[in-house]
């Protein structure tokens, strides 16, 4: 034991010289032939809508909850970024057939489709995939 209750640390200079080589290597790493994504138009659709209400419970429907979120979402990105093109497959509550969906995306060249879901459960703990 060391006087006052110190604690030596034991450093191997190889070792750490090493290590501090690999993390400089990997952190200047930039592969070949891969070019920066440029997102300028994304599309959001709020799962299920109009006769499809989804799950429920507690007197919450996922066809609400789901355009809830996606509009917020969409007001939020807008925020972050006014260039951004932002698409709703739907902004009410109306059933768009699945193909649709992605043939709105598909007809805006989308850069990025994003389907919003959710689900409910009596039980108030997580299991499984």
């Amino acid at each position: 034991m060391l006087p006052n209750n110190k604690v030596q640390i034991m450093i191997n200079t190889k070792n750490t010289l090493g290590i501090c080589l690999m993390v400089l290597l990997l952190s200047a790493y930039k592969p070949l032939g891969v070019h920066k994504m440029s997102i300028r138009t994304v599309v959001i659709d709020a799962g299920h809508g109009g006769h499809d209400t989804g799950c429920s419970y507690g007197g919450a429907n996922e066809k609400e909850v789901t355009l809830n979120v996606a509009l917020k979402v969409g007001a939020q990105l807008k925020e972050m970024d006014p260039g951004l093109k932002i698409i709703y497959t739907r902004n009410s509550d109306v059933f768009i057939e699945l193909w649709e969906r992605a043939g709105i995306a598909n007809r805006n060249n989308a850069d990025l489709f994003v389907s919003i879901h959710c689900n409910a459960n009596k039980k108030t703990e997580a299991f499984g995939t």
